[in-house]
């Protein structure tokens, strides 16, 4: 076992799991979060006993727990979906690498045709998660699909269901574990407001920094304000869904709207059935559009102290009045192996301090 994880079989510790040199854990928006452990390949009496070891096959349920001096975390738990080997002649220096995802994954094995009636998106979803046991935390949308207007067809996996239900609505959906092994599921939009996880530091010498380098871009040629009208089918009124800037707070007090002057909009026309479906699809143009800033950068569990999450918020220092402050962590590539966790991250931000 490498220094600083274990790798579980359906939350309990096993010795035929726990023997990879190293691992990689990939979290991003939108995507499922995705794992691959590498373990030495060694040869026995001229086979590869590792290769047939069902614990490592298809759907095998592993875990990936790292310590930190908070206690354990759980990076991810799914199912095992692949494996990649390396041989090199007389077998020594061959290696196993064993791929896999969360448990959403499982959400995306099968093609469903079902029509959803006189139910919101969040009610649909919520649904799916709780017949999937995904503890589901699913924030209220207000969009209605009434079965004598448009009902809400589905003719996708659950997984690309939910996704584009989270996309019109300008939510995200992602599957978390804890140490204990309990899975929870998250439909929500980004949660801007709050405490940040841990303070990311660089060219700074008090506190000490924990960050080596970083990149920082934005690009403001995107929409800020939705121009969008529908008409009622049944009693052919007018629904508007204008929406004059994105709804979530921003990061740094001035957001892309007061930084972008002039006119940036987005015209979207599609058929709904009330005002609240069609300006919650204008929203999540502009929820979209609105993280017009990105930051790149490595560090690492030693020299952070904590491990840094996609999802959550963080406080980067060090980088000027204009973009030091709060982040949302949109990415994170955890690469584990035995001296050091190593952490590279990209970081989205919808605003900044003028």
């Amino acid at each position: 076992m490498a220094q600083g994880f274990a790798v579980r079989l359906s939350a309990n510790p096993d010795d035929a799991v726990n023997g990879a040199a190293s691992a990689e854990v990939t979290e991003c928006l939108g995507q499922p979060t995705r794992y691959r452990l590498t373990y030495s390949l060694d040869s026995v009496d001229g086979d590869f006993p590792l290769l047939k070891e069902s614990k490592l096959g298809p759907d095998s349920d592993l875990s990936i727990i790292v310590t930190t001096a908070d206690g354990s975390e759980c990076l991810v738990r799914g199912p095992v979906g692949g494996q990649e080997m390396s041989f090199v002649h007389g077998g020594s220096g061959s290696t196993l690498v064993v791929t896999g995802a969360d448990s959403s994954i499982k959400l995306d094995r099968e093609d469903k045709v079902f029509a959803w009636a006189d139910v919101t998106d969040s009610d649909a979803v919520s649904k799916i998660l709780t017949t999937a046991n995904l503890s589901p935390t699913v924030e209220t949308t207000t969009a209605g699909h009434a079965e004598l207007k448009h009902t809400l067809i589905q003719r996708e996996s659950d997984l690309s269901f939910i996704r584009r239900l989270a996309r019109r609505n300008g939510s995200l959906f992602w599957v978390r574990c804890d140490a204990e092994g309990t899975e929870t599921s998250f439909f929500q939009r980004p949660k801007l407001d709050g405490e940040a996880e841990c303070d990311l530091i660089i060219n700074l010498t008090d506190p000490r920094p924990n960050v080596t380098d970083l990149e920082i871009m934005w690009d403001v040629e995107c929409p800020t304000s939705v121009d969008a009208t529908e008409l009622d089918l049944n009693t052919k009124s007018d629904i508007t869904g204008a929406v004059a800037r994105s709804p979530l707070t921003a990061l740094g007090g001035s957001a892309l709207a007061d930084i972008a002057l002039g006119t940036r909009s987005a015209h979207i026309a599609m058929p709904v059935d009330d005002q609240g479906d069609l300006q919650a699809r204008g929203e999540a143009v502009l929820i979209d559009s609105s993280f017009f800033v990105r930051a790149k950068g490595s560090t690492t569990l030693s020299v952070l102290g904590k491990v840094l999450r996609a999802h959550t918020l963080v406080n980067l220092r060090g980088v000027g009045t204009r973009h030091s402050g709060i982040w949302f962590c949109a990415y994170v590539n955890h690469v584990i192996e035995e001296n050091e966790h190593v952490m590279n991250f990209e970081l989205v931000r919808n605003g900044w301090t003028e």
